[in-house]
């Protein structure tokens, strides 16, 4: 009796990326470990293997976040 190993690559997550602006691409490029996707941009539901769905939504995290220290350290201090 084998026992199935878990492939993160068979898991397929749904994923909706706002569409894009008139001025930059249609999709987004996201590159794990040698393999490349383009994911649309198009504010559809999509599906992508899990890898590619955790790396864009720490993209996201790590914009929000940046946007946040930004604002943070423009503003004057107390």
């Amino acid at each position: 009796m084998t026992e199935k190993t878990y492939d993160p690559w068979q898991d397929m997550v749904e994923i909706t990326l706002p569409r894009h602006p008139k001025n930059e691409q249609n999709f987004q490029f996201v590159a794990v470990n040698d393999r490349r996707f383009q994911v649309p941009r198009s504010g559809k539901s999509v599906a992508v293997p899990r890898p590619v769905y955790e790396a864009l939504k720490n993209a996201e995290a790590l914009r929000d976040y940046a946007a946040e220290r930004k604002e943070e350290l423009a503003s004057p201090r107390s």
